[in-house]
């Protein structure tokens, strides 16, 4: 027979356990939730304890696989996270969020025609999902399934008209469409929404300089510059646009600034190489020899560009 006082004990622990449960529990939630921006391994703690208590409807477990799949996703573990999506949407096959994380995990694994599966579901459950519709066109873009690209973009300009991102990603698949008179008038209208968009301001850049309006993309390069971030792609650009003009100290020091932000950057240190060697400075064969050895094939871009 137990000791009376062991026996209180034991009656005293079964009467304290649920509420100590219920404690665990709401501490879990709120890590999972992200609630006080945790560390991400106590969210993912959370919600593998919430998980495995296998507790409460289907809808409310699979938020806890979306949300720890979000922790992995800002973790870069992309194979768990679309482990624990997979979980979430066979808990919930009709959570647009579920399928656009998926989409987003797929895609940083390169397997883009998973990713379109994924972003297809979110925009088929939800038809409004402009960041879904964003990021389809991007792949079509990169497929070069223009009109495929054009109608997302469209479509995201519609629901947003007010948005200058809309204009900027349409006026990018105009661009490598080749189509540069819509693509000045995307970029124009996304710079007169919003004066302070560097993105715009730099493709509009790209597009003068192709067009063959070397000043204005200067001049665009150059308001994207002082918006800032500052980027080494805009600084090479610009160098580039120097150089093409024959205004070596300028281009040479806008190479310096890009191989600043970016020493392997093979396209800038080959430009400031072919820039000092007209200066009559013989550095430039060894910037030249490292953009080789980066990128074997590097002269062949200046070769199509016309800088010799």
């Amino acid at each position: 027979m137990l000791h009376p006082a062991i026996l209180s004990v034991m009656v005293a622990a079964s009467l304290l356990a649920p509420d100590l449960a219920r404690a665990e529990s709401a501490q879990d939630l709120a890590w999972c939730k992200g609630d006080g921006n945790p560390p991400l391994e106590q969210q993912i703690g959370g919600c593998t304890a919430l998980i495995d208590a296998r507790s409460g409807e289907a809808r409310t477990r699979a938020l806890s696989y979306f949300r720890r799949a979000g922790a992995y996703l800002q973790q870069q573990d992309y194979d768990k996270a679309i482990s624990d999506f997979g979980e979430g949407l066979a808990l919930d096959a009709g959570n647009a969020a579920g399928h656009y994380g998926r989409a987003i995990a797929y895609e940083a694994k390169k397997d883009t025609d998973r990713a379109i599966v994924d972003y297809d579901s979110a925009i088929e459950i939800n038809p409004r999902n402009v960041k879904a519709l964003s990021n389809r066109a991007a792949i079509y873009a990169d497929m070069r399934a223009y009109e495929r690209a054009v109608e997302d973009n469209n479509r995201v300009i519609e629901l947003e008209p007010d948005e200058a991102s809309g204009y900027v990603a349409r006026g990018l698949t105009y661009a490598r469409r080749g189509d540069f008179e819509y693509a000045l008038r995307d970029f124009d209208k996304a710079v007169a929404l919003d004066a302070k968009s560097a993105i715009a301001l730099f493709n509009r850049g790209r597009v003068y300089f192709s067009k063959g309006d070397i000043d204005r993309a200067i001049a665009d390069y150059g308001a994207a510059i002082d918006i800032g971030p500052k980027h080494a792609s805009a600084f090479e650009s610009r160098g580039f646009a120097y150089l093409s003009k024959g205004q070596i100290d300028r281009a040479i020091a806008d190479y310096d600034a890009a191989v600043e932000l970016d020493g392997k950057r093979a396209t800038a240190l080959f430009g400031r190489g072919t820039a000092k060697l007209k200066k009559g400075d013989a550095t430039g064969a060894g910037d030249i020899a490292a953009a080789k050895k980066i990128k074997p094939d590097i002269a062949s871009v200046f070769d199509q560009s016309g800088v010799k």
